[in-house]
Parts: C-alpha cells; sequence; structure tokens
C-alpha cells in the first residue's frame, strides 16, 4: 500500500519531465550519431539502452539522463581512426561502458569530493553563458557563431536585424515558460517547457512560418 502510495506521488511529476527528455534525447541523439558519421539508428539504440539502463542502476533519486553532445568529437574521432567500420567502435564504447560500470563499484566517482565546489559551480556558470550567448541569436532569428566570444560581439548586429516570425516565437516561448508559474495547481502540472515547445510548433506549423 505504501508502494502505491509513493508511485502515484511520483508518477505524475516523473512521467510528464521524462516526456520532455525525450523530446529533447532523441533529436540530440541522431544529431551526435549524424556529427560522428555513425550510423543513425545507433544513436537512437544508445539513447533508448542508456536512458533505461541509467534510469534502472544510476542509483540516484534524482537524474537526467540523457545523450551529451560533448562525446561527438570522441565517437568521431573513433569513426575516423577506424576508418568507419563500426562494429570496431561499438566494441570500444561497449568497453568503455563496462570500465565506467567498474568505477561506479569501486566508488571512484568519490574522488570528486577533493574538488572545491566553486570550481564546479564556476564551470557550470561558465557552460550556461556560452549557450545562452548562443541561442540568443537562435530566439532573434540568427545563427550562433561557433564562439561565445563572437556570439557577444555580433549580437548588437543581430538585434538590429530583426527575424520577425523567429522572434514572436521566441518571445512566446519565454512568455509562457515564465508565466506557467501563474498558472493553477492543478494545470501546473504538466511541464511549462512541454506546454511552451507544443504551443509554439503548433503556430510555427500552422502559420507556415519560416
Amino acid at each position: 500500500m505504501k508502494f502505491m502510495k509513493t508511485w502515484s506521488n511520483t508518477w505524475r511529476f516523473d512521467l510528464p519531465a521524462s516526456l520532455v527528455v525525450f523530446l529533447v534525447a532523441v533529436p540530440l541523439s541522431l544529431g551526435i550519431a549524424h556529427a560522428s558519421k555513425a550510423p543513425i539508428m545507433a544513436g537512437l539504440i544508445a539513447a533508448v539502452c542508456g536512458g533505461i539502463l541509467v534510469g534502472l542502476f544510476g542509483g540516484a533519486p534524482l537524474q537526467v539522463s540523457g545523450p551529451a553532445a560533448g562525446l561527438t568529437v570522441i565517437v568521431a574521432g573513433l569513426v575516423d581512426q577506424f576508418k568507419g567500420d563500426f562494429r570496431i567502435v561499438a566494441a570500444a564504447v561497449v568497453v568503455a561502458g563496462i570500465l565506467q560500470i567498474v568505477f561506479g563499484l569501486c566508488r571512484v566517482a568519490h574522488v570528486a569530493m577533493a574538488i572545491s565546489p566553486a570550481v564546479v559551480h564556476g564551470m557550470l556558470a561558465g557552460i550556461g553563458i556560452v549557450i545562452t550567448l548562443a541561442q540568443l541569436h537562435v530566439v532573434l532569428g540568427g545563427k550562433p557563431e561557433s564562439e561565445a566570444l563572437h556570439n557577444l560581439q555580433e549580437l548588437p548586429a543581430q538585434i538590429m536585424n530583426l527575424h520577425g516570425p523567429a522572434t514572436i516565437i521566441g518571445l512566446l516561448a519565454f512568455g509562457i515558460m515564465v508565466g506557467w508559474q501563474y498558472m493553477p495547481k492543478q494545470i501546473k502540472a504538466v511541464p511549462s517547457a512541454l506546454v511552451s515547445v507544443a504551443v509554439c510548433t503548433a503556430i510555427a506549423s500552422f502559420g507556415n512560418l519560416d
């Protein structure tokens, strides 16, 4: 009885949250596979296996499992090194996964506790700034540069040359996510990110916006 009560209290939040992660993870997995010159289906299978295995055996009560774009460089290097023989690449990835499991069982990650939290916070803040500078160009209807400094330098020109439909959709998405917190409790059970993506995608599709 206690299990059923706990399950009913958590699935309301876990189910919509997992749907949001799914909407991000699937195209990202396919994109990473394509960028790495690996078979597209390999990206999809890796995302499914990783999501299920990490969810079952991760050992953390709060976590999000998904593809990491930073691994694109590593996988692409393996594909190039072995001249496109993806069987060898897949075997190398499996061995790397086994090593990760072994390291986890040996509690090697506890060494990370020696790193000051300020370093971690600074790294995450830096990543956030880099992503924000790039996404501002996307929201305003432009294309981001490859470096954060270039994105910052080009931002004034981007603001002066707004792409109307893209800017409106971007601001609408932002407005939905900010305003969603003022909705009734029953409605807020649906993640604001999911509502934002659904509404803006529908408007862009039916409006035939570029």
